[in-house]
């Protein structure tokens, strides 16, 4: 069953607020407008034939932005199904590392620098607790991932 509202739906309804807000940048923009494009007659469209019943249906191009939910849904799917094929046999825990926001400023001119020492203090953690025998006492191992 289709969802009643999808993120382009919502981005279609308050497009013009969030063009005068000023609050995104050209990137973030640029994004957000393909994701309210997707599958509309701005993109437009081609016609889609069954050649045994005759049924013509006309389909609306898609955006392909790597960001959108409707794009990458499958590709996602397919992503998460790779992962979980990839673990192994054991418990598991999923960790969240987070930076303050005041640090964002120097994501964006320093970027490299900021996320290795993420990366770096991030696996710092898990191993130091990982190890200890009054937290977990294991070997450890981490798939690590940047959210952005």
């Amino acid at each position: 069953m289709a969802p009643k509202y999808e993120v382009g739906d919502i981005l279609r309804e308050y497009w013009p607020q969030l063009q005068q807000k000023g609050i995104l940048n050209s990137w973030q923009l640029r994004t957000l407008n393909a994701i309210r494009r997707c599958r509309t007659s701005d993109l437009g469209g081609h016609i889609d034939g069954c050649t045994s019943c005759g049924h013509i249906q006309l389909s609306y191009n898609s955006c392909r932005n790597r960001h959108c939910p409707r794009c990458q849904g499958v590709n996602r799917v397919e992503w998460i199904q790779a992962r979980e094929e990839e673990l192994l046999p054991v418990p598991y825990f999923h960790v969240v590392f987070t930076i303050f926001n005041t640090i964002n400023p120097f994501c964006l001119f320093k970027p490299k620098m900021v996320y290795d020492i993420l990366f770096k203090t991030a696996w710092s953690v898990i191993t130091t607790f990982g190890h200890d025998k009054n937290w977990l006492g294991a070997q450890t191992g981490m798939i690590a991932i940047l959210h952005t």
